[in-house]
């Protein structure tokens, strides 16, 4: 049985007992025989992917009342310089002070030439019923809004689905570029987990340039 198919079977038996948790635990990624170079790439496709769900999470987010939600949908119009959008959908809540909550209804869907993926599909999710600390959290704060997180990715085109999870260690601030309109997340913090609770960080400078450690 495809890995795919067993993680699907496990998060449903588990909803409400840490899910996303368990599958990646099982099926993730072996972080232990990634080069610095896997590293690297699977950062940056992760950090590519979170800053277009909080690119459309503050667009959608935009002029809402409190107490308010609004579903929006993931199109190619969301996509960075490494990562395209074939589809997906956000739920968004705002919430007092200035704090947006993000799940996604329908998984996001993308393609990406990062050697990560070799071209095949990957999602990620911040569903609900993966656990309920899986979403992005948007906060405008002076200067621009501060992005936290937890999901999980997966290569949903690989027969040997690989999976991991990503959550930040601190906040990270969304930026656009000037020009081109293209999102990133800069000045912050967080750590990629796969099999066996294997991690290692990742980090995003001013520029938004990606390191994995």
């Amino acid at each position: 049985m495809k890995k795919l198919c067993l993680a699907a079977m496990v998060a449903t038996v588990l909803v409400g007992c840490n899910a996303g948790d368990e599958v990646v635990e099982h099926g993730g990624i072996d972080i232990n025989n990634l080069s610095q170079t896997q590293k690297q790439d699977y950062a940056e496709l992760t950090a590519d992917a979170l800053a277009v769900i909080a690119q459309a999470a503050d667009n959608c987010s935009n002029g809402m009342a409190v107490g308010e939600t609004k579903q929006c949908d993931l199109s190619a119009s969301n996509t960075t310089t490494n990562i395209i959008v074939a589809k997906g959908q956000i739920d968004v809540e705002q919430q007092e002070n200035q704090t947006v909550i993000v799940h996604t209804t329908k998984a996001m869907e993308f393609t990406s030439p990062n050697a990560v993926t070799n071209g095949e599909v990957i999602s990620l999710n911040f569903s609900e019923n993966l656990d309920k600390d899986y979403n992005m959290t948007l906060k405008t704060l002076p200067g621009g809004n501060n992005v936290t997180f937890k999901g999980m990715l997966i290569n949903t085109a690989d027969s040997d689905a690989k999976y991991w999870s990503t959550e930040s260690t601190t906040g990270l601030a969304l930026k656009y570029d000037a020009n081109i309109k293209l999102p990133s997340l800069i000045s912050g913090n967080a750590v990629i987990t796969g099999k066996d609770n294997q991690t290692f960080n990742w980090s995003t400078d001013s520029n938004g340039d990606i390191t994995a450690q």
